[in-house]
């Protein structure tokens, strides 16, 4: 049975990644790939407003976020925590505690958006022009409401120290893997600082998609020697 659940959070792992990058994708192609909109939160909201189909790749944008950085990745936090109790068991329960609450809020804060965002982008290209600004302003606050609160200070917390403590343990039978889980867990801690936010999440945005499915991988191939062995025996 732990071999299956194994097996399960490794593939949901690595197919995760695809929709991870699409959540990126989608929203960049919402504001025709502007950068700056994603630091000028007024600016974006009127280019997604503008854009024919800026609600539905909102939504899209934040069902593959839900999905791709959080849900997903659920199991494997499980997992992750079996495999490395050994290495001392009070602590990996209380990184995977910190793990499982980082993806649950950080799905919730998609979930919501997935819903307010699209609609309050629809009610502003339908309002008469002294109402639009309500839309605007409502869509603002969920935004920064999740983005600034939920992800940006919570989620960067308990993230951080779920990739570090997890690192920390997992370096000891995956020396290179475990230094780069530290590493991605200390730059997610950084998207708490405002002068380096931007470059913070850049770096996370590509990582962590990428470090999730490498450990994935590891616990298809050390499940498949593990049977081997079993087999031999």
């Amino acid at each position: 049975m732990e071999n299956k659940l194994g097996q399960i959070a490794a593939w949901l792992s690595i197919l995760a990644v695809p929709l991870a990058y699409a959540n990126v994708g989608l929203a960049l192609v919402a504001v025709d790939f502007d950068l700056s909109t994603f630091s000028e939160t007024v600016l974006g909201f009127r280019m997604v407003a503008i854009h024919p189909n800026g609600a539905a790749l909102t939504r899209w944008s934040m069902l593959s976020d839900m999905l791709g950085f959080y849900l997903m990745l659920m199991p494997l936090a499980l997992v992750m925590r079996s495999r490395l109790k050994k290495h001392g068991e009070q602590l990996a329960t209380l990184f995977s505690l910190f793990g499982l609450g980082y993806l649950f809020f950080g799905a919730m804060g998609a979930a919501i958006l997935s819903e307010v965002l699209p609609n309050q982008i629809h009610a502003y290209n339908q309002a008469p022009a002294e109402a639009s600004q309500v839309h605007e302003a409502i869509f603002l606050a969920f935004t920064y409401a999740i983005y600034d609160g939920v992800w940006g200070m919570l989620n960067s917390f308990l993230a951080g120290v779920w990739w570090m403590g997890m690192g920390g343990l997992l370096r000891q039978e995956r020396r290179l893997l475990g230094w780069v889980t530290i590493v991605l867990g200390a730059i997610t801690l950084l998207r708490v600082f405002g002068p380096i936010e931007m470059i913070a999440l850049s770096i996370y945005f590509v990582l962590a998609p990428i470090c999730m499915a490498w450990i994935g991988v590891d616990v298809l191939v050390s499940g498949s020697k593990r049977q081997l062995v079993s087999g031999c025996a």
